[in-house]
């Protein structure tokens, strides 16, 4: 019964580092849009706030791309990127309101040659790159 308690606690303390280690040393990322463009505010709890703002017209390139984790729950995470001249501009992963930041730089990346589109059905969640049709 000892070993067990002990083997319990340990995983617990390893469980609770982990969790300070990740929140230390992780990025919290917000990116907020409006008309002209969008605003990317990283917190990091080492290095401070940054933020930084960027037109429409900067982004050269957006990603949607999906990771599946190792082990036996093998979920899958979505991200998203937006890329510009200078470098990436954000790189989030999905939270609240996903879809919708993903639609909002479809409409306002019209100068790219590509949009995102999600396929209609019960289980299909991976967006699909899709080209655009200029009129």
């Amino acid at each position: 019964m000892f070993i067990n308690v002990l083997i319990g606690s340990i995983i617990f303390v390893i469980g609770v580092v982990i969790f300070w280690w990740m929140r230390y040393f992780g990025n919290d990322t917000t990116v907020s849009c409006r008309e002209k463009g969008f605003t990317v505010t990283i917190i990091n709890k080492r290095k401070g706030i940054f933020v930084n703002d960027y037109s429409w017209e900067e982004v050269t390139e957006t990603l949607y791309y999906e990771r599946e984790s190792a082990g036996e729950n093998n979920t899958t995470t979505c991200y998203f990127q937006a890329k510009t001249a200078n470098g990436i501009s954000f790189d989030v992963y999905e939270m609240k309101n996903f879809n919708e930041l993903i639609e909002i730089f479809n409409q306002n990346t019209a100068h790219l040659p590509y949009f995102w589109e999600k396929p209609t059905g019960m289980f299909k969640t991976r967006y699909q790159k899709q080209t655009r049709v200029s009129s």
